[in-house]
């Protein structure tokens, strides 16, 4: 697991230094797909995950690796929807008063890069845990304690439009 905490802090890190100056305008649109993309993602990743690993036959040892990669196609398919409809709908960037933009694009950015991380947190660390795979007592408390905070914007927002059912089953609750 320390290797899957560095592994986040990485693409925390990466997103920032790739979203920083992108503005405010991309940054709020590649913000909203993500979510969108992420909360999709999870109420349709799982159920297709598991019809996929029903149609192969395999035993239920592999159902994690078939719910995260069903999680992460559906993931991969909204966000490509998205910016070719983002593409094709806003081929004029807004602009906003220098002084917004200036302060406001980074911040987008890096709340864009932590919702990123966080999904990814969420994926890495809830999937594999509701499968019985990982036992997150195991791990040191720096590591539990990086994946759980870094899960938990992702989780807040999958609760607030999911709702309880669909966010607390998706951790195993």
């Amino acid at each position: 697991m320390p290797y899957l905490c560095v592994l986040i802090y990485f693409v925390f890190f990466a997103g920032v230094a790739m979203t920083i100056g992108e503005g405010l305008w991309n940054n709020a649109i590649n913000l909203m797909a993500m979510l969108i993309s992420g909360v999709a993602a999870i109420c349709l990743g799982y159920p297709l995950g598991l019809w996929f690993l029903g149609q192969i036959d395999k035993p239920a040892e592999f159902s994690w690796y078939f719910v995260f990669g069903g999680v992460w196609v559906v993931f991969f398919a909204w966000i490509m929807v998205f910016r070719v409809i983002g593409e094709r709908l806003s081929r004029v960037r807004m602009k906003f008063v220098p002084p917004l933009e200036t302060a406001a694009g980074p911040l987008m950015g890096l709340l864009l890069a932590t919702m990123f991380a966080s999904f990814l947190a969420f994926t890495l660390y809830y999937i594999p845990i509701r499968a019985g795979y990982w036992d997150a007592r195991q791990a040191a408390s720096w590591q539990q304690t990086t994946m759980r905070s870094g899960a938990g914007p992702f989780y807040t927002v999958l609760k607030a439009v999911a709702g309880d059912p669909i966010a607390d089953a998706s951790v195993g609750r």
